[in-house]
This record gives structure tokens, sequence and C-alpha cells, in this order.
């Protein structure tokens, strides 16, 4: 009886401490998982770790912001400044042409309308509209480009048309334009080598007259004097030509380059001065 006790008393040992039961491996494999288990409860970061890395972060944000805020500020007080002070206005307006211009500066600067007292951004936002008002207002400029160098000096830049005629109004001589166009200032006397046209009114038929006269070698340009528009119901482009030599020329407008330049040796065939007719093939007659 004293034995079977005995051995009661031991396994109720074990059943109160299981790890007596264990073999050293399973002991030490248990020892391990609660160290484990332990080592982590400890990395777990808790609110108390929490609460400086979000105030940290709040602290940039809330600087980010500020910076970001005075920037804006001075900048829009640096952009109230520029336009309150003298400058944000024009000191100087340059014009410049791609060649000899017949416009002084004085003309073009008022085609532009731009004045010193004017801001440069303003004229630098309405650059294109500006220049499409110097062509409206100048018809001998051809194009316009407008642009600011050292900061408030306004450059006008033209190119400028042509001038292969003139035309004749009352005791007045009005410059062609190489568009047909004629311009608006006037001379009492010619003052240019160019050839004179009459009757004519800005339109096709001037236009038409202009190409079929740059179309003549250099030779005969020159020898003519005067072209005047007479039109006829049998010939509606009909033209009547007075040359520096004396001699006249009937022509017509759309035929005119093709045969006006048989006129020098027709003119060395003529005896005497008179009248040259090349409206239907060519001939020749005395006055």
């Amino acid at each position: 009886m004293a034995k079977k006790k005995l051995k009661r008393s031991k396994k109720a040992t074990s059943a109160e401490n299981p790890a007596s039961a264990l073999t050293p491996w399973e002991a030490y494999q248990q020892q391990q998982q609660q160290s484990q288990k332990k080592q982590k409860a400890r990395s777990k970061p808790t609110i108390e770790h929490k609460l400086p890395r979000l105030r940290e972060l709040r602290h940039k944000h809330l600087v980010r912001r500020l910076a970001l805020l005075l920037t804006v500020l001075v900048m829009i007080l640096v952009v109230a400044g520029y336009f309150v002070s003298p400058l944000s206005q024009i000191n100087l307006i340059s014009v410049s042409s791609n060649q000899q211009s017949p416009l002084s500066e004085q003309t073009v600067i008022d085609a532009s309308g731009i004045q010193t007292k004017d801001s440069v951004v303003d004229v630098l936002l309405h650059r294109h509209s500006i220049a499409k008002k110097m062509t409206t207002r100048e018809p001998k400029i051809k194009s316009a480009t407008i642009s600011i160098r050292h900061l408030r000096n306004v450059e006008l830049k033209i190119k400028t048309y042509k001038t292969v005629g003139l035309m004749v109004r009352g005791s007045r001589y009005y410059p062609i334009l190489e568009n047909g166009m004629i311009a608006k200032d006037s001379t009492a006397q010619p003052t240019s080598n160019h050839s004179v046209y009459s009757h004519f009114k800005s339109g096709k038929k001037l236009q038409l007259m202009i190409k079929q006269y740059n179309k003549l070698p250099a030779t005969v340009r020159n020898s003519i004097s005067e072209i005047r528009f007479t039109p006829t119901k049998l010939n509606p482009e009909r033209i009547h030509l007075y040359m520096n030599d004396g001699n006249q020329v009937y022509a017509t407008i759309s035929t005119f380059a093709k045969k006006m330049q048989y006129y020098p040796s027709i003119a060395k065939e003529m005896q005497k001065k008179g009248t040259v007719n090349l409206e239907v093939g060519a001939y020749s007659y005395p006055f």
C-alpha cells in the first residue's frame, strides 16, 4: 500500500509542474518561444512612442505651409511694387527696318500708338494687336514685330512695301506700293524716277498693271514716262503710254509685258516720232 501512494504523489507532482516532465530539448524550445513572445511584445510601438513622431511631422508640415505662404506673399508684393514703380514704364522707343525705309521713325511710332508712359507689360501682352494696327494705319508697313530690350526699351522692327510708281491726282503725286495700294502722303513734284500712273484706282487693274510693269527689263521701264488707264468698250484693259523719247504706245494690261519688250526694236525702225499700237499685233505710224 505504501508503494502505491508513492506512485500517485509522483504523478501529482508531474501534473503540477509540466516542465519537469519535458525532455531537455523540449524545455529549450519552449523557453525560446517564450523569449520570442516577450521580445515581440517589447518591440510593438506604443502610443507613447508614436506621439513624438507625430509632433515632428506636424511641425514640418506647418513649416512648409508657412514657407509657401510667405513666398507667395513676397512675390505679390514684388509684382505690385514693380507696377507702381517707374521701372514698369517704357523708357525708350526705337525703330529699325530690314531696308532703307521711306517712313520716318516718328511716323512708325505714331502708327503703333505706343508712348513712353505706357506699361512695358501691357505692350508685351498686346504686341500682336499693336503690330496689326500699325499695318492698318500706315499702308507702307508690310509687317511689324515688337520686342522688349533691356527690360524697358521697346523696339519696333518693320518691313515696308517698295514704291513702284507715282499716282497723279490733280496736282499731287502719291506713291504706289508693290501691293497695289496708294499711300496717303503726297508731293507737288515727283521726287523719284518712277513712272507716273493716272486715271487708275487702287484695285485689281492697278495690281495687274504693276505686276506686268515689273516683268519688263529695267531699260524699258526707265523709258516710260507715264501710264494712263484709258479703257474702251472693245478693250476694257486699254492703256496709253507716254515715252521719254517722245513716242506714244497703246497696249493691253494683260499682254503688256509680253509685247512691250519689243518696243526698243520697233522704235529704232521708226523714222519719225509717232504711235506704236500693241493692242492687236504690233505696228507703228507717225503722228
